[in-house]
């Protein structure tokens, strides 16, 4: 891998030409991250090569967009702050509620004064890194966000903590120096469920990496990992822009979504489970009633113990009667999990909230939309300009009854809101979709969406069932 070309900074500007992924890890390689390295451990690529990210963002490209009165408010856009070392906190110096606008002086002073710069979702008003994450979301099938990381060399821009996602860090400019530590005992690790509290310096113990980050490189964090960042005093300043993925995707996640329709079906469907529980049952369901944590051979019993008494036959029978109707209505249970329906509630989910589809690069191709419908005839040919920005289900009509198809779309997603809690918020917003008659369309519709990337069809060698 050390020998092969590396992406030139066009392509990496927005890993436009090929798999993101690909580009991502090289000169790694995919198969070797996914088998080594995801959801296992942290990877520090030293790639040499200070341009490899392109113009996808920058302090500069920061600056501009301030001076040009892009609307950048506190903690919707942008954070200022500073890392105490005495009191080992972080210190918010926001001049205002959230929301209000920043004004370019104050945050040149901050800047001027060492205070580190957060830039939360550059992908809503900065281009490249609009594409980038499009690119992202199309490979990996998941949302992705972003936020860029400014600090003045020699400073430390926030408390040591772990996040909920995997962090992929790609170093901008400057150079950082990064420790990771596995977290304390009590912690949930590996690959925890929640984003972690800060952590105080004397809880960590040795790092199990410790790398400096210089322009080019890049470092992946498995979830639950606590990382701890200094920029390197020679450098000038560190910006790195983090990228991340998978927050609770996980198959706990799943399974709670599975599960929870899978009751709801089986009471609807099946007397059994409507069934009311015993009478009198709590006499003897419940932890004074668990006869596991007695010592045998004549020990001492544990605190709370059931005594002798409560452990006859007349109770333990019919609890013991309990757990297996339980137990078999929980076997039961697989017969009423739909997974398909739940992976189609995920996918029409993702494409609600995922970035719409970034307008291509120049020079990759594309048109305009109007290029593309112009002078429409059988003998035309159809592509998709992105397949990736449609999920296929099929459902029933509710007024017909009929078979459907439905094609649910990122085309007409807010760029503005992505991942910034108002778009995941609003459950209520409907979600683009187009509903075709199964009857006339399935088979047209599964003739397109079987085409390999930038292939395409005749249209009128589309096969339609009905002529008209």
């Amino acid at each position: 891998a050390a020998g092969a070309a590396a992406p030139d900074s066009a392509a990496a500007a927005g890993a436009a030409c090929g798999d993101s992924l690909e580009w991502l890890c090289w000169p790694l390689g995919s198969k070797k991250f996914l088998a080594e390295h995801w959801e296992k451990k942290p990877l520090h690529l030293k790639r040499q090569r200070p341009a490899y990210y392109g113009e996808v963002f920058s302090k500069a490209a920061l600056d501009k967009h301030l001076a040009e009165g892009t609307p950048l408010g506190y903690e919707d856009r942008l954070n200022i702050s500073r890392f105490d070392e005495k009191t080992g906190k972080k210190v918010v110096l926001n001049l205002g509620p959230r929301g209000t606008k920043v004004c370019p002086k104050d945050a040149n002073s901050a800047w001027a004064s060492g205070a580190s710069l957060q830039v939360m979702h550059p992908q809503q008003f900065h281009e490249p890194v609009w594409r980038l994450l499009t690119n992202l979301e199309r490979s990996f099938g998941s949302l992705f966000g972003a936020n860029a990381y400014m600090t003045p060399g020699g400073r430390q821009g926030f408390a040591p903590h772990f996040d909920d996602v995997e962090v992929f860090m790609l170093q901008v400019e400057g150079a950082k120096r990064w420790r990771l530590y596995e977290p304390p005992a009590g912690e949930e690790f590996p690959l925890p469920r929640e984003y972690s509290r800060d952590f105080e310096q004397a809880e960590l113990g040795e790092p199990v990496l410790d790398v400096l980050l210089e322009a080019g490189d890049m470092l992946y964090l498995p979830r639950g990992y606590i990382h701890q960042g200094i920029a390197a005093e020679d450098a000038g300043f560190s910006h790195h822009l983090t990228v991340s993925t998978y927050m609770k995707t996980a198959w706990c996640q799943l399974m709670e979504r599975a599960l929870s329709s899978a009751v709801e079906k089986a009471a609807a469907e099946s007397e059994e489970f409507r069934e009311g529980l015993p009478l009198g049952f709590l006499r003897y369901m419940g932890s004074w009633h668990d006869k596991t944590d007695v010592p045998e051979n004549g020990g001492s019993a544990a605190v709370g113990a059931p005594s002798s008494g409560s452990t006859s036959a007349g109770i333990a029978a019919p609890r013991a009667a309990f757990i297996r109707r339980f137990q078999g209505l929980l076997k039961r249970l697989q017969e009423f999990v739909d997974l398909d329906e739940v992976c189609d509630e995920m996918g029409i989910e993702f494409m609600h909230e995922r970035l719409p589809p970034a307008p291509a690069s120049a020079g990759l191709g594309g048109g305009s939309a109007a290029s593309a419908v112009e002078g429409v005839t059988l003998d035309a040919r159809v592509r998709w300009i992105d397949a990736s920005a449609q999920r296929a289900m099929l459902s029933t009509d509710p007024e017909t009854s009929e078979p459907t198809v439905m094609l649910f779309h990122s085309r007409d997603n807010e760029r503005d809101g992505h991942m910034s809690g108002a778009a995941l918020a609003d459950a209520e917003a409907e979600v683009g979709c187009l509903r075709f008659e199964a009857a006339v369309f399935l088979p047209a519709l599964r003739a397109l969406l079987a085409l390999p990337a930038g292939a395409s069809l005749r249209c009128g060698g589309l096969p339609l069932q009905d002529a008209d």
